[in-house]
């Protein structure tokens, strides 16, 4: 199908299929976008995209969203990452701003949404929509379409049962839905739940071959094998990172710790660095330069990842800033850097595609110690293998070290099919806080609060709906108990505090124990630091290393708190520490937590600082009102309550002052 016939059918899109014929150069359809257009999603038909990464899953959600906003609806885009939302948003205002206007939001959890009403696309998180439905704007009415990437992600523990209750009040909002999904074994199942048609299929533009490697030599299953030429004493990957670099095409390498992509990273770049002629080399010091300035004082993280950029590879994880990543990510883009090596939180990240994908750990820590990682993750990571507009084919390469794990790794892997997806609502955390948001948004009666249950993705699935109910009636109880909640003729209704409890985006056990914090009123920052830190939002929390314990304990034993909240108390002593003025440095070395992970720390406090101090003034408990304030600020800024003054000054930093 040729992409101007859907102009030709829908003229409201005329306008669309010129931007995307300009910018992405497509005028042919793929066949998966082909069918998905003859389902009729763009007359209003709900639709399940199951197709591989990089199949053409974009230009559907575009269209539908366009075509939306140019009927005078509000359309909705949900990704499960910030950054994600930040790359889409720029592939969007980039190519659509012209016609329509486009909006991204994905923190500040207690915002009403009043600020988004006049844009005619939103590019949302999962949380923040949830926190969005939480106020209730009026614009909710006025959605056309949803839009959910990444619909797969149902699965996961941590963000799945989000997505889930989100998308259940979204079906009673009567909104049409577009679900995006990698391959999944049962995403009929997904498709019977949204009431959607179902496209699936196994076809990919850039065809991919998949493969182990074993004693320097990659046996394919879709292609002859590769036999490869290792030099003495060379970095064992260094082999396959070398031979597709010199075909003029990029690498990732996914390891499964932190410490391994910088091991790997610093290993492979002495192989390949006297690949880069002097132009290249130079560009490459300038990146090196920027990387290592990003902090006031560069740690010893920040100067290892410079010398990696200088031989042309880099490593990716979560402990890097911010600003770090995004200088990674868009120099592999722009193929200035040629390896990265990442642990595989970068495989559901930002499309960093790449002709060859090596996997040299299939196996991560878990509850049960080393644990293979499901097919599902690491078919996601296949996916990277290979670029569109580049590349004609990708290769995906699992590393073995025997004749048996080679066999296990082709069998599992490369013949496996990924696990089918399943609801991970059933755990009381999350319900607790979930139940308390639905009952902010709307009175019921316990019978109309199960029957939302009832429409649930894990309704669907486990159809027996008891053990559900009777966690249900238990969270109900505790919100009763800790003043949350009421109820008048049969009818569940939140309380003034716990509406704002909802509205802050807070687990309910969080808020309590603010609520019993501010009753005792503690003087001593440390102890207020600490019940931060034990709070739902602030995990996980690093244990304590042997190289802290003597610095841990003498400071622990100071103050009165249980030994469950040591743990706690580490995370509250490096946010004391980071007060008294110690640099990202200092706190690297001591504490093990890099920059980028202390940045994320550091948000979550701000925020739960900013809702304690709600609660407080709502609770009448606002004798540590100012306390909380004061130590808001010294976080934010990382210093000592006599700098305050300085730092608000213009152009004054935090090492300047």
């Amino acid at each position: 199908m040729k992409l101007g016939e859907v102009s030709t059918k829908y003229p409201v899109l005329a306008d669309v299929v010129q931007r995307i014929k300009d910018v992405d150069s497509v005028d042919e359809l793929y066949p998966p976008q082909a069918k998905a257009i003859e389902t009729g999603f763009l007359d209003g038909k709900n639709l399940v995209l199951s197709i591989p990464t990089a199949s053409g899953k974009t230009l559907v959600a575009e269209l539908a969203l366009m075509s939306e906003a140019l009927k005078g609806k509000k359309a909705i885009y949900l990704t499960p990452l910030r950054a994600l939302a930040s790359e889409k948003f720029e592939e969007m205002k980039e190519k659509y701003r012209k016609l329509a206007k486009i909006a991204i939001s994905t923190g500040e959890y207690d915002s009403s949404g009043k600020e988004l009403a006049d844009y005619d696309i939103m590019i949302l998180t999962n949380e923040k929509m949830d926190s969005l439905m939480r106020h209730k704007p009026e614009w909710l009415e006025k959605i056309g379409v949803v839009v959910i990437d990444e619909v797969h992600l149902l699965n996961d523990k941590g963000r799945g049962p989000t997505l889930e209750i989100v998308t259940t009040k979204l079906k009673k909002l009567g909104v049409q839905f577009i679900a995006l999904s990698a391959t999944i074994e049962n995403s009929d199942e997904i498709a019977k739940w949204l009431d959607a048609e179902l496209v699936e299929s196994e076809f990919r533009p850039v065809q991919l071959a998949r493969g182990v490697f074993l004693d320097n030599s990659v046996a394919f299953k879709e292609k002859d094998d590769l036999k490869l030429d290792a030099p003495p004493g060379a970095c064992p990957l260094a082999v396959l990172t070398t031979d597709i670099i010199q075909k003029k095409a990029q690498s990732l390498i996914f390891v499964n710790t932190r410490r391994s992509a910088e091991k790997e990273a610093e290993e492979n770049g002495k192989e390949i660095s006297a690949l880069f002629d002097t132009e290249a080399k130079k560009k490459l010091e300038e990146i090196a330069d920027q990387i290592e300035n990003v902090l006031d004082s560069p740690t010893k993280q920040c100067k290892r990842l410079g010398k990696c950029v200088r031989t042309g590879t880099a490593f990716h994880h979560a402990g890097l800033h911010a600003k770090q990543r995004s200088l990674v990510e868009n120099n592999f883009k722009q193929n200035v850097l040629k390896l990265i090596c990442a642990t595989p939180t970068l495989a559901a990240g930002v499309n960093l595609p790449s002709k060859r994908v090596v996997i040299r750990d299939y196996k991560r820590y878990g509850n049960f110690g080393m644990e293979p990682i499901p097919i599902l993750e690491i078919h996601q990571m296949f996916g990277r293998a290979g670029r569109p507009k580049y590349d004609t084919e990708g290769e995906a390469i699992l590393v073995s070290k025997s004749v048996e794990e080679f066999d296990q790794l082709w069998d599992h892997y490369i013949d496996g099919r990924p696990e089918p997806i399943s609801s991970k609502l059933g755990v009381e955390p999350i319900l607790r806080m979930h139940t308390l948001g639905l009952i902010a948004e709307q009175e019921r009666d316990k019978k109309q609060l199960f029957d939302f249950f009832g429409k649930t993705f894990y309704a669907l699935q486990y159809e027996d709906m008891a053990s559900l109910e009777i966690m249900i009636d238990n969270i109900l109880d505790q919100l009763f108990k800790w003043g949350f909640m009421d109820h008048e003729n049969n009818r569940l209704k939140c309380t003034k505090l716990g509406l704002r409890v909802a509205q802050l985006y807070l687990d309910p056990m969080t808020a309590f124990d603010f609520l019993q914090m501010l009753e005792r009123n503690p003087s001593d920052e440390m102890v207020i630091l600490t019940i931060l830190s034990d709070s739902a939002e602030m995990r996980p929390l690093g244990s304590v290393r042997r190289s802290e314990e003597a610095l841990i304990f003498e400071e622990f034993e100071k103050y009165d708190l249980g030994d469950e909240q040591l743990r706690a108390f580490k995370n509250a002593f490096i946010f004391f520490e980071w007060m008294q003025e110690k640099t990202d440095d200092f706190i690297f070395d001591t504490f093990g937590m890099p920059p980028g992970s202390f940045r994320t720390k550091l948000s979550v406090a701000d925020w739960l600082l900013y809702a304690c101090g709600e609660i407080s003034r709502l609770s009448g408990r606002d004798k540590m009102l100012d306390k909380l304030r004061m130590l808001r600020k010294r976080l934010k800024y990382g210093v000592k309550r006599e700098l305050l003054p300085l730092i608000r000054v213009r152009n004054i930093g935090r090492a300047r002052a």
